[in-house]
């Protein structure tokens, strides 16, 4: 499956959604009081975050190192293909 980072007219199951899952959780610890109830603003900031996380992801696949090793034991340096 591949990343998705969501747009405001295609929201579930995305990585914004996530995010503002993630805010709604943690927000009442942090700030004191109830989250605020969600908007486009927020949707908009949720939705830009992700587009750049998963962007800056795809555009330094090299920053990811997967090591394994074949049956005979012999160590190989895997490929990572973000999508």
């Amino acid at each position: 499956m591949a990343l998705k980072a969501g747009t405001p007219s295609d929201f579930s199951g995305s990585m914004a959604e996530a995010i503002q899952t993630a805010f709604t959780n943690h927000y009442q610890e942090v700030m004191g009081s109830a989250a605020p109830p969600p908007s486009k603003q927020m949707q908009l900031l949720f939705v830009a975050v992700a587009e750049g996380v998963i962007n800056h992801l795809k555009a330094h696949p090299e920053a990811f190192k997967v090591k394994t090793t074949f049956n005979d034991g012999t160590p190989y340096d895997g490929v990572v293909e973000i999508s």
